[in-house]
């Protein structure tokens, strides 16, 4: 008898039969058996549900659950309250792991006695090309303060929920936000990991996330970039009313760079009159950000804070493409 605890791994799945079959084999041939494997199908309309059910018919570690199509913060969200396991992680659909994914992130917890355990991601494109090389880090164990700022810094710890293992009480009473198409992990890990103590990372590339050239996140449309302001505005009042002023300089910093990029992204492709409404939400917004001395936000940042907020059309016609 398998005495290991149960981790619950989470699958949620929206017409993914093309990739579906790579991702379950890889999940169930983890050289840990103690799954609990829960696919949650979004309404698919493809193929897909023949494969996990064949998958489901011969491994009785599958869970199938099915919903109408209402998005993968739904699915992740069901999965979570299904969950049984004492450690909860997520693959997506489209990617696969190596066959010791689950046996590397439960060690990490259990030798260091973390929360969460993370795990470095191979970025690579449909043919298995490495598309993007993540610097590599040097710290391994954190506090869970330290793994926080890292997490909202987003370059050392990234805020996806795959590619770690969480204690589940961690994430149980955490939603991901449902009212919005994408970006919903951007705005819901840090949640996470302000409940975490100790944290552990490996630079060991176990998990591989496949960038599809027409995915949301990696085509911002005007629309999907303001879904991408909705969630930075999510991090950013969490950290102005909760971090010490000391942590807030970096975080701020590249919470304002990343707001500028939705910016550029929305004006350089929209008309003046288009979007109007979104434009002015998030010129309002900036003002937040007036209080941010040159020293802790840098002279290009202040300026085009300043510049946005206070001359709009100037503004615009400064960024627009020539």
């Amino acid at each position: 008898m398998d005495n290991s605890p149960l981790i619950s791994l989470i699958i949620p799945i929206y017409n993914a039969a093309h990739t579906l079959e790579r991702c379950l084999s890889s999940v169930v041939g983890q050289t840990y058996n103690n799954l609990e494997i829960i696919v949650v199908d979004d309404g698919s309309t493809d193929e897909g549900a023949v494969i996990y059910e064949e998958f489901s018919s011969t491994d009785g570690r599958i869970k199938i659950l099915r919903q109408t199509n209402s998005g993968v913060s739904k699915a992740r969200n069901s999965g979570v309250e299904s969950a049984t396991g004492s450690y909860i992680c997520f693959v997506d659909s489209d990617d696969w792991v190596e066959p010791n994914y689950c046996e590397k992130l439960f060690s990490l917890i259990q030798n260091e006695g973390a929360d969460i355990a993370i795990v470095e991601a191979a970025y690579e494109d449909d043919a298995g090309n490495v598309v993007f090389q993540k610097p590599v880090s040097d710290e391994s164990v954190f506090d869970g303060r330290r793994a926080l700022l890292l997490l909202l810094e987003d370059e050392v710890i990234q805020s996806h929920p795959w590619g770690k293992l969480y204690r589940a009480d961690l994430v149980r009473d955490i939603k991901f936000p449902e009212d919005l198409k994408c970006f919903e992990d951007y705005s819901t890990l840090f949640k996470i990991f302000n409940k975490a103590v100790k944290v552990a990372k490996s630079n060991d590339q176990l998990y591989h996330y496949i960038q599809h050239s027409a995915s949301l996140s990696h085509n911002l449309s005007p629309e999907t970039a303001y879904q991408f302001y909705l969630a930075i505005m999510k991090v950013y009042s969490f950290g102005r009313f909760t971090m010490p002023l000391e942590e807030k300089s970096p975080v701020t910093k590249n919470i304002i760079r990343k707001l500028l990029m939705v910016l550029k992204r929305i004006l350089r492709n929209t008309d003046h009159n288009e979007m109007e409404a979104e434009k002015e939400i998030i010129r309002k917004s900036f003002r937040s950000f007036l209080q941010y001395p040159i020293t802790d936000i840098g002279l290009e940042y202040y300026f085009y804070v300043r510049m946005y907020y206070f001359f709009p059309a100037i503004y615009t016609k400064l960024i627009s493409k020539k």
